[in-house]
């Protein structure tokens, strides 16, 4: 008999097959719709009796529909909200590092209007010691099977987010969790499942580490170390995967529902014992939007496009984005712009940002929230740390790792990075040059601050988000204890304030150059 697993992760609020760039195009090849009318083909082929639907977080925050919920302050969007996921009618479902975005209030109230149960081991109540979230794991009987479902997050969640974000929570290693419960879990199932809302840390063919052990993503370890797991359904790192390794099968959707995770299990009717099992992806771009979905959210699409039209501010010279990694490469108003926004509320000697969208555009003359949302979607806050000169320059350095030669001698983004450009930083008013055919760690050859050297003892106050500030991206040298002040605004709020009262900079100026 055939046992089917059906995973999505890191739908990130895209309900509907759109971006939003553009108000009238509803032709993306993605979202919750599609994913919908994928998963009911497979229902339909292999019987419901025979499919359990998992998804492994990231549902609140990353859209501009999103966005709109959360600003909105209501709570029957946030309902509505809601109800387009229990529209696919989940078996089960784990929290992501994103779900805490918008405060522990929020998460709390979207629970409460989700139907399917949430499984979470290791986001505890710091009193109690027990899931602060649903329940540690979950035993589902399919056709005389049972599967047991052990859901876990990325313990790095508390580095990336406002101390009152995750009060009173304690996040355990997920290793950690899964390993304590697999001797109680394992004997009373046929199949054991990890639900995780994290990735893995080395090359899953090779085993070479591919990022620094922070625990992070502690997939790989899973992978090798607790045999008894049979399905590892992961997410957060937005790759594409799917394998079979180890007696292991495991899948890994993308993002925005571009993709369902498929793994089918045959397993023998007498024994209830796994006999084969195979693990794909279904791309869902060529599935229609399913209408339940989309007769559920119509309202809330309708109201979040009028809001991403409100106009906010109008500009006397335009800060565009032609391409995002030339723009990463060569410099562009947009970012200017950008760092010199978050120089105005800080004060900071230097900034650092970069730039957050692969479809950037930057902005015209005349601004729009959709352009705000566009070209920075996540949910950020804005924070000064203090550095050393030294440890400034192990950061930069650490920046520039992400830059390679291409088949042409031109500079350009390594392939192993191409995916996590978000994570490249830009800095100003620093002036720094790099040399990228020298080693990584000694590429830089020039770090000067207004046309002096960058000291290695000197103290510099240094403007950038709460992510990075808190240690996201594995960047060195950040952490909590270096955080001198977070700004209460969101990069909302502050890009409205700035385009209205600051005095605006957006000339591209090459401060930086990378031969």
């Amino acid at each position: 008999m055939k046992l089917v697993i059906l995973h999505s992760s890191d739908i990130h609020g895209f309900i509907m097959p759109t971006d939003y760039q553009n108000q009238n195009d509803y032709s993306a090849p993605f979202g919750l719709s599609r994913l919908k009318s994928a998963i009911e083909e497979q229902k339909r082929k292999y019987g419901p009796e025979n499919v359990i639907v998992t998804d492994a977080g990231d549902s609140l925050q990353g859209s501009p529909l999103a966005a709109y919920v959360h600003e909105s302050k209501n709570n029957s969007a946030l309902k509505k909200f809601a109800e387009c996921y229990n529209q696919i009618n989940y078996d089960a479902r784990c929290l992501g590092n994103h779900d805490f975005n918008f405060g522990l209030d929020y998460l709390k109230q979207y629970l409460s209007y989700s139907k399917a149960p949430f499984v979470n081991s290791n986001i505890l109540a710091k009193k109690t010691g027990r899931p602060a979230f649903g329940q540690d794991y979950i035993i589902i009987n399919k056709n005389g099977i049972k599967v047991g479902i052990i859901g876990i997050a990325t313990q790095r969640i508390p580095f990336w987010e406002p101390a009152e974000h995750v009060a009173n929570l304690e996040f355990r290693s997920a290793f950690a969790q899964v390993k304590h419960l697999i001797p109680f879990l394992r004997p009373k199932v046929n199949v054991l499942a990890v639900l995780y809302h994290g990735s893995f840390e080395a090359d899953i063919e090779s085993g070479i580490n591919t990022e620094p052990a922070t625990g992070e993503n502690e997939g790989y370890r899973l992978l090798q170390e607790i045999p008894a797991i049979d399905l590892l359904l992961t997410g957060h790192q937005h790759r594409k995967l799917s394998a079979v390794i180890n007696k292991t099968a495991l899948v890994q959707p993308g993002y925005r529902g571009e993709a369902l995770g498929k793994i089918v299990l045959e397993i023998d009717k007498q024994s209830k014992k796994i006999k084969s099992m195979s693990a794909e992806l279904i791309d869902v771009s060529a599935y229609k939007p399913a209408a339940a979905i989309n007769s559920v959210s119509l309202a809330l699409d309708k109201k979040t496009q009028k809001w991403l039209d409100q106009p906010i501010a109008h500009l006397d010279n335009p800060a565009p984005v032609v391409n995002a990694n030339q723009a990463r490469i060569e410099g562009s108003p947009f970012i200017n712009l950008l760092q010199n926004m978050q120089l105005y509320f800080t004060h900071a000697d230097i900034s650092a940002t970069a730039l957050m969208s692969e479809t950037a555009k930057g902005f015209g003359k005349n601004v729009s929230m959709r352009d705000i949302l566009l070209n920075y979607p996540f949910a950020n806050q804005l924070c000064v740390v203090k550095v050393t000169g030294k440890e400034l320059r192990h950061i930069v350095e650490y920046s520039l790792k992400f830059l390679t030669k291409d088949s042409n001698g031109q500079v350009s983004f390594a392939p192993q990075y191409q995916s996590q450009l978000f994570n490249f930083d830009l800095f100003y008013p620093l002036v720094y040059e790099a040399d990228i055919k020298k080693p990584e760690g000694e590429r830089l050859t020039k770090l000067e601050l207004h046309g002096r050297a960058i000291l290695a003892n000197k103290t510099y106050r240094l403007a950038v988000n709460n992510y990075r500030a808190m240690g996201g991206g594995v960047y060195p040298e950040y952490s909590i204890n270096k955080i001198e002040k977070i700004w209460d605004k969101d990069y909302i709020e502050m890009f409205q304030e700035y385009l209205t009262k600051g005095q605006i900079k957006s000339e591209v100026t090459h401060n930086y150059h990378f031969k």
